[in-house]
């Protein structure tokens, strides 16, 4: 243990779980650790969609399932769907899903809309990848023992956010949402790209370093 901390490997990965919202998680090196600020986008779906109505919801580039998991914790009359690209991350988050008795989520590997035609849903919800991959950040820190596909997007670190915004539409029902994670830079640029691809009620949240980090919108009918 000490020798692995002393090369600066983050705890989560040596003790193999990391708390996120009200649930323990088993974390490994090929998911990013789940962050505090990422519990912003958790509480906003949340407040979002009234606590009495079920929900069809999708939890995109989940990792350990920390998001869906949460949601549908707190949500049982809602149907969570988290989906990942990396087959480790899928058998990760299905283990932690399996331990938590979560029957009302499923995961499945798909990369981001890939694997869902045809599917609708009330709650699109994803912490993508969104560092630019010159960032002097990737060499400092947890960072550097992260696996690198959950933190990199692109040259201006927005490649995966347009991806989305632009393929989110086609998969939301009327006055459904999309809810996403982002840099603490990026919020104008999140903001004009839904927009762009006509979401209203659009909103951005600060996070407690007073960072834009979260911005939703909403489809309507």
């Amino acid at each position: 243990y000490m020798e692995r901390r002393r090369k600066g490997e983050p705890v989560a990965y040596i003790l193999g779980q990391q708390g996120f919202w009200k649930l323990d998680l088993e974390v490994a090196p090929h998911t990013l650790i789940p962050r505090p600020e990422t519990e912003m986008l958790v509480e906003a779906a949340l407040e979002l969609v009234p606590a009495f109505a079920p929900a069809q919801v999708l939890d995109l580039g989940t990792g350990t399932g920390a998001i869906a998991l949460a949601l549908a914790n707190d949500r049982q009359q809602w149907k969570v769907t988290a989906v990942d690209r990396v087959p480790e991350a899928v058998a990760l988050a299905e283990r932690n899903r399996q331990r938590l008795q979560l029957n009302n989520a499923e995961v499945f590997e798909s990369h981001w809309f890939s694997g869902l035609q045809g599917r609708q849903f009330d709650l699109i919800i994803s912490n993508p990848p969104y560092i630019s991959d010159a960032d002097p950040h990737l060499s400092a820190g947890d960072v550097r023992f992260e696996p690198s596909s959950a933190l990199v997007a692109g040259s201006d670190g927005l490649d995966d956010l347009r991806t989305i915004i632009e393929q989110a539409p086609a998969h939301l029902n009327a006055d459904g949402w999309l809810l996403l994670e982002h840099g603490y830079d990026q919020g104008p640029a999140v903001r004009e790209l839904l927009i762009r691809q006509g979401f209203e009620r659009i909103q951005t949240r600060r996070d407690l370093g007073e960072h834009e980090r979260i911005t939703f919108g909403c489809k309507l009918c």
